[in-house]
């Protein structure tokens, strides 16, 4: 189960990166170097608000600790991200809807 659950997650992760990406570049702005920085590019160039991009950044993170700390126990972060993080995926996902 917890394997089943950390790739969905990472799926995620994966997933809104990204989107992301393909939204700087669809609109023309420089690709982003990292995947914090696109995140912050999204808020940068007012694509969602500034403040939700400063505080979904860790999405970033999230992605980097599932991708290669596998020898560390990651229960306890996806927990965290379940419990108190997965509305900021529906927030995002309701941003780029309203894109279209």
């Amino acid at each position: 189960m917890r394997k089943i659950v950390e790739r969905s997650v990472f799926m995620c992760t994966e997933m809104v990166l990204d989107i992301a990406d393909l939204i700087i570049i669809q609109k023309g702005y420089p690709k982003p170097s990292t995947y914090r920085d696109a995140i912050y590019k999204l808020g940068e160039f007012k694509i969602i608000p500034e403040d939700f991009a400063y505080n979904f950044v860790y999405i970033a993170g999230l992605r980097n600790f599932l991708a290669h700390d596998y020898l560390k126990e990651t229960v306890p972060t996806l927990e965290e991200f379940l419990s108190r993080k997965l509305a900021d995926l529906d927030k995002f996902i309701e941003m780029i809807e309203k894109l279209q």
